[in-house]
């Protein structure tokens, strides 16, 4: 034998024995066997029966021989019981109920606390933090992410950066795209100054940083954020992978290959992450749609906002589906495909948003003049620009204020025409003057 070892008289061995005991019985080891070369059985079983200390060497020779860490077999944290938790995490991010998600969540929290694995433990706190924010409780969002930046000082950076992530969240919802934008490009610098490019962590920074630039009315940079995010996000069928992943993991689990399990529960859940990220990754769509629509990259826009159109339909989003509805109609009258553009607009109705509403009477009245219905597309054009002015719009209001005024004075009105613009030009410029009014009494 070799190393210091002592007679325990408090029984503090105990449960290191019993550990011990228990992971040798279940990979059928003798205590012969688990001892060689540089112990014997008659010492495993002093430890085993809480009459002896083992060594730090001891400890490590044992751990080894069982596929454990040293770690774990003194405090007995089981890496199993570890993989376990971290599959139920994943189960959080494909749960299709928030209060599901909740608990399950608050369930590994505790969970991984006890097992002092700071690491599981934050990114369940951040999982808690997204719920809240789904309940609209900012607070109760803002000190999970607490919890989970303090549990994560320490870790490596791409881990550091969910936590960055989960900040911004609290941020932008808070109504501050601006601080979340600083706070998403902070983090995503860094992966790539410090070293930790990893591609699920930057999918979340380049996704979160689209919706910012699209709140600040960044539509170039929020494309090209959200192109960024896209290129990561390379599954087609990530519930599917995640499943399969899940799958393999507890077979694994099951066989006694736990290093091999936690690499099937990682990548479950970098696929689990992409199902949880599907609304994000639809608005995603959404601005790389529109940013080749101004590039005139129809067909490029179309994909993508069918794509955006269909995710938040099926994710329970009617509201922005049928925004986005909006803007497909737009697509397809461009693409020369009235009676498809016509369709989307049949539920436009149903939007309470003036703005909204209004680029879809802009949309219907270019489709009646296209039919040579004069009388209808004036109609829908002059909805359109009361709609503009009640949503305060001005460069809309101007824009369909113009396209009117041009079809008017093509159907032989120019009076109407001038009448028109001089009226809509005094409606700018009281929009103009109630912005400027606003902004001073910030």
């Amino acid at each position: 034998m070799t190393g210091p070892e002592r007679v325990v008289a408090d029984g503090t061995a105990d449960g290191l024995g019993v550990r011990l005991q228990r992971l040798r019985a279940a990979r059928g080891l003798t205590q012969r066997a688990l001892a060689e070369p540089r112990y014997t059985a008659a010492y495993v079983s002093a430890v085993e029966g809480g009459r002896r200390v083992p060594s730090a060497d001891a400890v490590a020779h044992f751990a080894e021989r069982l596929g454990v860490t040293p770690a774990d077999l003194t405090t007995g944290r089981s890496p199993a019981d570890v993989v376990r938790l971290r599959l139920r995490l994943v189960g959080a991010d494909l749960a299709g109920s928030t209060d599901e998600a909740s608990a399950v969540c608050r369930e590994v929290a505790v969970a991984a606390a006890e097992l002092d694995d700071r690491v599981l433990e934050a990114r369940a706190r951040l999982g808690l933090a997204g719920v809240a924010l789904h309940s609209d409780d900012s607070a109760a969002a803002s000190a999970e992410v607490d919890r989970a930046e303090a549990l994560l000082a320490g870790a490596a950076g791409h881990v550091r950066a969910e936590a960055a992530a989960g900040r911004a969240a609290v941020v932008y919802h808070a109504g501050d795209p601006r601080y979340a934008r600083y706070l998403l490009t902070e983090a995503r610098d860094a992966l790539t100054r410090d070293g930790f490019p990893d591609p699920s962590t930057l999918l979340t920074l380049h996704a979160e940083l689209a919706l910012c630039h699209v709140a600040l009315g960044e539509e170039e940079a929020a494309a090209e954020a959200a192109g960024q995010a896209l290129a990561l996000a390379v599954l087609a069928e990530p519930a599917r992978v995640a499943h399969l992943h899940l799958t393999v993991a507890g077979s694994l689990l099951a066989s006694g290959r736990t290093a091999e399990a936690a690499v099937a529960a990682e990548q479950a859940r970098q696929a689990a992450r992409q199902v949880a990220m599907r609304v994000q990754l639809a608005c995603c769509h959404r601005a790389r749609g529109q940013g080749r629509r101004a590039a005139g990259d129809l067909a490029g826009a179309l994909a993508d906002l069918a794509t955006a159109h269909t995710a938040l339909a099926d994710t329970g989003h009617p509201t922005l589906a049928l925004e986005i509805g909006v803007e497909l109609a737009e697509v397809y009258h461009a693409l020369g495909q009235p009676e498809r553009a016509e369709a989307l607009l049949c539920d436009a109705t149903d939007l309470g948003d003036d703005a909204v509403l209004a680029r879809a009477n802009r949309v219907r009245g270019l489709l009646r003049d296209d039919a040579g219905d004069r009388p209808g597309a004036e109609r829908h054009l002059r909805a359109a620009a009361d709609g503009y002015r009640a949503a305060g719009r001005r460069r809309e209001l101007a824009a369909v204020v113009l396209l009117l005024a041009q079809r008017l004075d093509q159907w032989g009105r120019p009076g109407d025409a001038l009448d028109l613009l001089r009226d809509g030009l005094h409606q700018v410029e009281r929009l103009g003057e109630r912005v400027a009014a606003l902004r001073a009494a910030r």
